[in-house]
């Protein structure tokens, strides 16, 4: 018998029948020496399953035998996360005649708790390989509502997979004469850039393409080929290197009875999954689930080659008079271009002044009618946390602390206890002084209410209970239980304090009071209850994503929410703040193209410019008529010039200027209009290449001699006027032969366009500030001096891995990697944008410190390095709030810190329990005024303000107000909260503000509690505020490796640099929730009837309580691994996994639960 495979004929088996439609079933007629790795009781389901070719055979899903655990795990899903194994095709496969036995000689190490699961997708792979090569019959597959689909697609080159949420289709293809093995589902943490794999020939890393390399050597072992190369090379069908890059095929996987379905796309030789929603769902248009694709994955090629769009391509349709613009399916459930406004970058008003005592003198104990009377405007402020002592207490209640409250109930119901103390309870100690109580007085008759509504005769208080006045006292889960109902129902203080009252009159407890009474009672007594929680830390922090002291979180998203009280219960807040100007830094500094302008224009379209522009763009153009500037790129101004060069080759390479219009009958596009729509809106990328020309330069010199014109003011000429040098820059059209001619397919070129835009919009267009932050700047200029001298792309290729999943440059070198082959200056204009954007972060610190005042440097000096203890001893040189409490609890040594922290946290609005502050909250004086001095203008004269339209503000030059929306402000509430999360969805703090919500408050806040910025933030305008920390905090900024991102949800709206857009970093942000700050306000919304009619202090205290409930929450589910947790009890989880030490001196709950 031959080595391997003479014939491209599907192989015979043995017996010398060859597999068909009709044929039994092929491992039937193998027995022992089946294809791949079946367990004997999985081979033995086949056999006796089988009906002979009639019936088929239907496999069921194998599972294996129950664990340790004693649960049942499933053999047919795949691993997620098995470490990556190298599988070297070229080592000759085991003797054929040893049948399966030949793969089980030498089995491969499977991952711990992996056993079975990778050998079982092999299986899958494998027979799917078959049933595509026509060895098997199509209907051998898995069955079952919770099965497996499995598909060859495009005649066995690619597999398609689908269990659960794992939906993958694997391919192998070689180069140079190496095969390897790819996998669509961007590896473990969606990091992996499969295209730039299968042009560097390198493996796909998931477990996934190890099963699929598998599958392919049991596939060359049956059909007698001793390598898996040589399997495909007499099997072209199953070798995706042969497939024209320029082709786009779609194949249906997955259909059913509702609409839903899968579809593999293969295009640049690339495969991916495409699915499309069920009918009944709101957005019909096929969702594309290629990790570079993400920005837009309902109009990138993959997507419209299942379902074209219904107004075809726009210009990139071969039939000219069908151009339009394409509606993609936008409409719904997608955003529009939001509304800009101007807004200053100015933290608010800062400090303020509350109610002082003399210095060095205790405050005295106000009286309880003026403590909790309101605090009226102009009034001096009572200070409720502090100025009264109280003891803390537990924020759910121990197992002990809850048997007392029981026995208390008990005893309202007539029972009798032997304990004394049950009856007669007192302080062992003064609250004030911490003396020891001597001889007990004749006590004070008080109530006692309790959850059965009895009344007991009380005279003290008691750790367990709550007093609220001298003859009113509540067991804490009476309160409790009240504060829950708020935080459980969505409720309000007084719907839950209704409730309550309503119960204590329906049971005889309050009999001859007035309801309403009871009801503003319970609600204040809810409020001072919720006071003397203790929050512990950790319940916000997470630990998945906790890193270290220094960079406490490597992402944290933030954002807004309008919930907040009436201005007139608001005080301003004391914070400890530190000047921090804003360093007026020109942003063309960082643009290739300084003082550049936008205009929209879809592809095909012209352009028309105004003879200003005209002559910007005539000196533009011809700048790439000139030899590439010589010198050294250490020099800022030769990068510059550089740059600019480089954007002037790639303006020539693709759009080109003429003086007379394509349509002399159809009217040019105006110069200026609505700002280019984002590529993830589906319309067509509005383009940044057409738009973004230079600002106007001086007009050109004049002869002196010449004699003046009357009517223009330029020479008269002795003839009939010549039109200017420049007017034959006046239109504008992109070269449609640039990427490819009407030969291409209409998508094709459309996704080719759609990368030159977005590579032109980064590096040429806009500002290339942290566009590689965090990334490796030794690789980076290696590949950028490749570039500039020119080299191949064998040569620069296996340098450019630094940039694989930086989806601004890596398609950009794809595409144009032959081209750059035979066109060195494009390789060097490449090189020379690559070259500037690497160094403008540096250059523009450079330009801060030339620029900064002694206050910005006094800051740099005193906090580049610091922390918490450093910080306090700052603190303690500052000088101190003469009469005040650090805090109004008593705890106990473990929480007395926690204690005086909560006491800030009200007094300061800026709740982070778990991250210290480590510098001084950074300030903008200047900025702070000139925002106050905009306010008392706009309310001295409400008639003369105006909005700032936005065709003026699209009109004006690129730079400092992109991206600006009007933040919600309300002239009855206070701006709301800023929250800020991890990026796995954990609270990890809350600002509460006093101005409109701003980005250099997110700067500020981050600065002051992070000795290390996030290397990731997302922010709904990340683009404006990483131009703030810019121009104030440079070197922070450069320290940290910190890059900032828009949100998911935000972006769309967004017309700034693609560098801001998550989506094309996916190393950095694939695996992170950007939406989480969203989800958060879900749960907060429904209880803003409760939180908006509180006080200033109530309602941090209310925020702060809210969100370490949601918390616990999230933990308690990752702790058992169940959605639902409400009706389970929470005190048990909290004491015995989130509470340290008990509040109540002397309990014994820990002893009893250990």
């Amino acid at each position: 018998m031959p080595d391997s495979c003479r014939h491209p004929s599907p192989c015979q088996s043995k017996d010398g029948s060859a597999g068909g439609d009709d044929a039994p079933p092929f491992f039937a007629h193998l027995g022992g020496s089946a294809i791949g790795v079946y367990t004997p009781q999985d081979m033995l389901e086949a056999l006796l399953h089988h009906r002979g070719s009639g019936a088929r055979v239907r496999a069921g899903r194998p599972r294996l035998a129950a664990g340790i655990d004693g649960g049942r795990r499933d053999a047919l899903r795949p691993p997620a996360a098995a470490p990556p194994r190298r599988v070297d095709h070229d080592k000759p496969l085991p003797d054929a005649s040893l049948g399966a036995k030949g793969l089980l000689q030498r089995p491969l190490p499977l991952a711990k708790g992996q056993d079975f699961s990778i050998g079982a997708l092999t299986n899958h792979l494998q027979d799917a390989i078959l049933v595509g090569l026509g060895l098997i019959p199509r209907s051998i597959r898995t069955s079952g509502s919770k099965a497996a689909v499995v598909c060859p697609v495009f005649g066995g080159r690619g597999v398609f997979y689908s269990l659960g949420i794992e939906t993958f289709v694997v391919w192998a293809s070689t180069k140079d004469g190496v095969v390897a093995c790819y996998c669509s589902c961007g590896g473990d943490d969606l990091k992996e850039n499969v295209g730039a794999r299968v042009r560097s020939g390198v493996s796909s890393s998931c477990s996934h393409a190890i099963a699929h390399s598998l599958a392919l050597r049991a596939v060359a072992l049956h059909l007698m080929c001793t390598s898996v190369p040589n399997l495909l090379r007499h099997r072209r069908a199953l070798d995706g290197a042969h497939a024209v890059s320029t082709d786009v095929e779609a194949a249906l996987v997955f259909e059913d009875d509702g609409g839903r379905a899968a579809h593999v796309v293969s295009y640049n030789r690339i495969m991916c999954v495409v699915q499309t929603p069920p009918r009944m769902a709101k957005q019909r248009r096929p969702i594309c689930r290629h990790v570079p694709c993400r920005t837009r994955n309902v109009h990138c090629v993959h997507s419209l080659a299942v379902r074209p769009s219904a107004a075809g391509y726009g210009g990139f349709d071969d039939d000219p008079d069908g151009a339009g613009e394409e509606d993609g399916g936008a409409g719904e459930g997608e955003v529009g271009d939001a509304a800009d406004g101007a807004l200053g970058d100015d933290l608010g008003e800062q400090g303020g002044a509350g109610a002082q005592d003399d210095q060095g003198q205790a405050p005295a104990a106000p009286q309880q009618q003026q403590r909790r009377a309101r605090n009226k405007k102009g009034e001096p402020r009572v200070f409720a946390d502090t100025d009264c002592l109280r003891r803390a207490r537990n924020m759910l209640p121990c197992a002990t602390e809850t048997a007392k409250c029981a026995r208390f109930d008990s005893i309202a119901r007539g029972q009798t206890h032997p304990d004394v103390n049950d009856v007669k309870l007192f302080e062992e100690s003064c609250i004030h002084c911490g003396h020891a109580v001597g001889q007990l007085l004749s006590g004070e008759a008080a109530q006692l209410h309790t959850l059965s509504g009895r009344v007991v005769p009380f005279d003290g208080a008691h750790l367990g209970l709550f007093r609220f006045s001298a003859r009113t006292v509540y067991t804490r889960t009476f309160l409790d239980v009240i504060l829950f109902t708020i935080i459980s129902t969505k409720s309000s203080i007084s719907a839950a304090s209704a409730t309550s009252a309503f119960q204590l009159h329906c049971t005889g407890a309050i009999f001859n009071g007035d309801s309403a009474k009871s009801r503003q009672d319970l609600g204040r007594a809810t409020d001072e209850y919720s006071r003397t929680l203790i929050i512990p830390r950790n319940l916000y922090k997470c630990s998945n994503c906790y890193n270290c002291s220094q960079t406490p979180y490597s992402a944290v998203v933030a954002d807004g929410q309008t919930i907040g009280i009436f201005r007139d219960a608001a005080y301003p807040f004391e914070r400890t703040t530190q000047n921090v100007p804003t360093i007026p830094i020109s942003i063309d500094n960082a643009c290739a193209v300084p003082k550049a302008k936008r205009i929209k224009a879809a592809f095909g379209e012209e352009v028309s410019y105004s003879k200003a522009d005209q002559l910007a763009m005539s000196k533009f153009a011809a700048a790439s008529g000139t030899m590439p500037p010589l010198g050294d790129h250490n020099n800022a101004s030769h990068r510059a010039s550089a740059a600019e060069w480089a954007a002037s080759c790639f303006w020539n390479s693709f759009f080109q200027m003429s003086g007379v219009p394509n349509d002399p009958d159809g009217a040019a596009s105006p110069p200026a209009s609505e700002p280019p729509t984002s590529p993830k809106t589906g319309k067509h990328p509005a383009s940044p290449l057409t738009p973004h020309v230079p600002a106007s330069s001086p007009p050109p010199p004049v002869d002196d001699d010449a004699p003046a014109n009357q009517q223009g003011g330029g020479p008269a000429a002795a003839t009939a006027p010549a039109p200017p040098q420049h007017a034959a820059f006046k239109y504008c059209n992109a070269i449609p032969d640039a990427l490819g001619g009407v030969g291409l397919l209409p998508i094709v070129r459309r996704e080719r366009w759609s990368i030159v835009y977005t590579f032109l919009r980064t590096f040429v267009c806009e500002p290339v500030i942290g566009v590689f932050a965090g990334l490796p700047v030794e690789d980076l200029t290696r590949l950028a001096e490749a570039l500039i001298d020119g080299k191949l792309a064998r040569e620069w290729m296996p340098l450019a891995h630094c940039v694989e999943s930086i989806h601004v440059l890596w398609p950009m070198l794809d595409l144009l990697s032959d081209e750059m082959d035979s066109d060195p200056e494009m390789c060097r204009a490449v090189g020379e944008l690559v070259m500037f954007s690497l160094h403008t972060d540096i250059h523009m610190e450079n330009l801060w410190r030339a620029e900064m005042n002694a206050d910005a440097l006094l800051y740099e000096e005193e906090w580049t390095e610091t922390d918490a203890a450093k910080f306090q001893s700052w603190l303690q040189r500052q000088p101190p709030c003469p009469g005040r409490r650090p805090s109004g609890l008593v705890a106990c040594a473990a929480s007395r810190h926690r204690a005086g922290a909560q006491a800030d946290e009200v007094r300061s609005g800026i709740v982070f329990p778990d991250l210290d502050q480590v510098r001084a909250h950074p300030s903008d004086a200047a900025a702070a005024a000139a925002a106050s001095a905009a306010r008392e203008k706009a309310r001295l004269n409400p008639k003369r303000t105006s909005k700032w339209k936005r065709a003026d503000m699209d009109d004006a030059r690129l730079g400092d107000d992109d991206c600006r929306h009007a933040f919600l402000t309300h002239s009855a509430f206070t701006p709301g909260v800023v929250s800020y999360l991890c990026s796995c969805g954990i609270l990890i703090g809350f600002e509460v503000l006093e101005s409109a919500e701003s980005p250099a408050g997110i700067v500020a806040a981050l600065t002051a509690r992070f000795p290390r910025l996030p290397t990731t933030v997302y922010f709904d305008t990340a683009c404006q505020a990483g131009r703030n920390a810019t121009r104030r905090v440079p070197w922070l900024v450069r320290i940290s490796k910190t890059s900032w991102a828009l949100d998911r949800f935000h972006a769309s709206a967004h017309k700034c640099s693609p560098l801001f857009d998550s989506n094309n970093y996916p190393e950095r942000c694939g695996m992170h929730k950007t939406s989480a700050a969203e989800n958060r306000h879900s749960l907060n919304k429904p209880l803003k009837n409760h939180l908006t009619y509180l006080g200033q202090d109530r309602f941090v205290v209310q925020m702060r309580l809210i969100g370490a409930i949601n918390n616990l929450l999230i933990f308690y589910r990752r702790a058992i691994g169940r959605s639902d947790v409400r009706h389970r009890p929470l005190p048990l989880f909290f004491h015995a996994l989130i509470a340290s030490v008990c509040e109540r001196s002397g309990c014994g709950c820990r002893n009893i639960e250990q």
